[in-house]
């Protein structure tokens, strides 16, 4: 009668990664901002694109701070819907405008420019917050499409 020995194997132990704490440390990355590449409103590729930092950078959170306290300082009770509504509105547009660090076009850069092309492209002004607030995209590759 022959018996089987059964070697028992030890699981090994994953080797830990050292870390540094800059490995960390993300301010450089969102402050740099990220490219949104454009497209036509039907869809059509181009090679143009904004570029966008996070809404943890600086300049976006100083602008919402802002954006806040003018909020705080109306008295909505004396206020329409309408008015509630357009005020809500240009803030979420000069918010979003304050994300937008630079671009591809021609044309000079300013934030009345930016604050342009998001009042006539509502998709877009949605796209540039989305990318804003999505941490990770900060710290991947460029995309080729929006």
């Amino acid at each position: 009668m022959t018996v089987k020995s059964e070697k028992t194997t030890k699981p090994e132990t994953p080797t830990i990664k050292p870390f540094a704490l800059s490995d960390f440390f993300a301010l450089a990355a969102i402050e740099k901002g990220k490219k949104l590449p454009l497209t036509l409103p039907d869809g059509t590729p181009t090679e143009h694109y904004l570029i966008v930092v996070s809404s943890d950078a600086p300049a976006a959170r100083r602008r919402l701070l802002e954006l806040s306290r003018e909020g705080r300082d109306r008295d909505e009770a004396k206020l329409s819907l309408d008015e509630i509504y357009e005020i809500t509105s240009a803030g979420t547009l000069k918010y979003r405008s304050a994300l937008v660090i630079g671009w591809s076009f021609d044309v000079p850069f300013s934030t009345e420019a930016v604050m342009e092309l998001l009042a006539q492209n509502p998709g877009l002004s949605q796209e540039v917050e989305a990318l804003a607030s999505n941490r990770s995209r900060f710290f991947a590759p460029d995309s080729t499409a929006s």
